[in-house]
């Protein structure tokens, strides 16, 4: 799922300035010359942006704050939805009502 963009930053964005602060991050990594990928999270006011190496996820920590977030924690959570969805359709064709 996140391929090539494995180190991710998660950031809380507030409705009324997401807009400018999503400006400020794409300006900021232009600038720097940083590829990133924006994220939809399952929170609503959360959003994750993904580097290709550690050290720009770890110098946008640093400057935008938030929390460095595993890529797998996202695709962990992910596959274990899966699973329980196929325990739920056999229990369904084991036990028909």
């Amino acid at each position: 799922m996140t391929g090539h963009w494995p180190h991710q930053v998660e950031i809380k964005l507030d409705r009324a300035s997401a807009a400018e602060r999503l400006r400020r991050i794409e300006a900021w990594c232009i600038d720097w010359q940083i590829g990133f990928r924006v994220l939809g999270t399952m929170a609503e006011d959360l959003i994750r942006v993904a580097f290709e190496e550690a050290r720009f996820a770890r110098a946008f920590h640093a400057h935008f704050g938030g929390v460095i977030a595993p890529a797998y924690e996202l695709e962990t959570a992910l596959a274990a939805d899966a699973a329980e969805v196929d325990l739920y359709d056999r229990l369904a064709r084991d036990y028909p009502d």
